[in-house]
């Protein structure tokens, strides 16, 4: 992409999504953010995101696979740093965040569910503007060349 510099509306990009608000009303984690990773080719430049970052919009839904990934662990963590446990054994909390597991392989998450998706624009707006920026560029630079072909 000589000639045509898209790394400042692509990190501006990153750092709108960034100051976004998600489902429950909170900023994006700084840990989500830095797996964001800007892309400069020579046939193109772009935003390398997380594969399930669509999870962020629009929840995640029951699962398709039977394959285990052990999110149960992940939810114990959650459950824990919010002080959601009702046992005191550490069995009696793995089963707990076992049953909150099962609950969202089976039915997906409160946000899937409510509204059957609910959207929440984390993303597709800022993307949106930017792209219309990029484009605008693209044109200014074509319309400048032809005018010194010309």
């Amino acid at each position: 992409m000589k000639g045509i510099d898209l790394k400042p509306e692509l990190e501006e990009l990153i750092k709108n999504i960034s100051q976004k608000n998600g489902y429950y009303g909170n900023k994006i984690p700084d840990s989500i953010i830095k797996m964001f990773e800007v892309e400069i080719r020579e046939d193109g430049a772009g935003i390398l995101v997380p594969y399930w970052l669509g999870v962020l919009e629009r929840g995640r839904g029951p699962r398709l696979r039977t394959k285990d990934h052990k999110l149960y662990l992940k939810i114990k963590r959650w459950m824990a740093q919010r002080g959601m446990f009702k046992s005191t054994t550490a069995k009696g909390r793995d089963n707990e965040a076992k049953a909150m597991t099962w609950y969202i392989n089976k039915y997906g998450n409160k946000q899937f569910n409510k509204g059957n998706p609910i959207f929440v624009d984390v993303y597709t707006t800022e993307r949106k503007k930017i792209i219309e920026r990029i484009n605008n560029k693209f044109a200014l630079t074509i319309g400048n060349i032809t005018m010194q072909v010309i």
